[in-house]
């Protein structure tokens, strides 16, 4: 992981540098996003402020044990994270420090950002469900609830219990069902699972069009990647795939978020404030949430083509800060239920 560190901090502040922005200390960004296309975003900040950025790109787990024994001698500025359950853990553990700028504040929706203010969202996807087109209606698939309706039986494929986006799933449904009908819904579902749990989300929707199942549960980024593609062959694979965002009647859809804070030790705390604030400019929102077909948060700046011809849905915008909190919970109970 340092060469990829490396290789990352060259790309970012290398054209700064060259042009002769060297007046700034670097920022450190931690970052577990592994957006190679994130270093453009950051090029365009050290552009406009002649501030050179500093990418460290590792998982979550590895950061947060770094950052955790690094403490005041860490170089991170800023943490950069896919998932509110990760930034949550981070502000738990007092890595990091309440966000003071009204302008970054303003531009996200309470409902994506830590209610101290310590992290905030900066783009979003959906959790949503997939499906045959042939075989079943929307109407189906209205809410999360009917997938463990018997009609389903041995037609679902999902990844598996380990994965970060069921448990923020099964978090958001703790949140608002409770515990108990929650272990209750993840029981059906396993129980209407057509294989056991494995892959990713591509892989989901590779096994719908190879046959194996008929309703799948995927980020929306992923069938973006799909449908977005030049390639034919992946065309095809969700040609006959409908997206359906569930609950829409109730509670919303879940969403997860890739989000930021400041390091509790940050020594370049006004400047990581500054790159939050560059971040959530309707440009850098375009190109930051584009380059992983993600949902800008800031109102008004729309989605990659692919995601707005979806169209507009209702989010379950109150579970976002409590998916940390309920993280356990849905472990637990997705262990209990059997799902692997």
């Amino acid at each position: 992981m340092k060469f990829v560190a490396a290789f990352l901090t060259l790309l970012v502040a290398g054209p700064a540098l060259a042009a002769g922005h060297t007046g700034h200390p670097p920022l450190t960004v931690y970052s577990d996003r592994h957006q190679t296309e994130d270093a453009a975003v950051f090029e365009e900040f050290t552009k406009a402020t002649g501030i050179p950025v500093e990418l460290v790109d590792e998982d979550f787990d590895p950061l947060f044990e770094r950052l955790t024994k690094e403490g005041p001698q860490t170089p991170a500025d800023l943490i950069l994270s896919v998932g509110a359950a990760t930034l949550w853990r981070c502000a738990e553990a007092g890595l990091l420090q309440p966000i003071a700028s009204d302008a970054v504040l303003q531009a996200v929706p309470a409902d994506l950002r830590d209610k101290n203010s310590q992290w905030v969202g900066l783009a979003y996807w959906a959790r949503v469900i997939a499906y045959q087109k042939d075989k079943f209606e929307p109407a189906d698939v209205a809410d999360y609830e009917d997938l463990t309706d018997p009609k389903f039986q041995g037609q679902i494929l999902v990844r598996s219990a380990s994965s970060l986006y069921n448990q923020a799933l099964v978090a958001s449904m703790i949140a608002s069902q409770g515990a108990v009908p929650t272990e209750t819904w993840a029981r059906g579902l396993v129980a209407n699972l057509a294989r056991p749990p494995q892959g990713g989300d591509t892989n989901q929707l590779q096994a719908m069009a190879d046959g194996e199942g008929s309703v799948s549960i995927i980020n929306t980024h992923y069938w973006a990647r799909f449908a977005a593609s030049d390639k034919v062959t992946e065309q095809e694979v969700v040609a006959n795939v409908g997206v359906a965002f569930p609950n829409q009647a109730n509670r919303g859809t879940e969403i997860d978020i890739a989000g930021a804070g400041i390091s509790r030790w940050s020594s370049h705390a006004k400047a990581a404030t500054q790159l939050l604030e560059f971040l959530l400019k309707p440009d850098a929102q375009r190109q930051f949430a584009a380059a992983n077909f993600e949902y800008p948060v800031v109102s008004g700046v729309e989605p990659a083509p692919v995601l707005a011809g979806l169209g507009p849905f209702k989010i379950d915008g109150l579970a976002v800060g409590k998916l940390g909190k309920f993280a356990p919970e849905a472990d637990a109970a997705m262990a209990r239920a059997g799902w692997e």
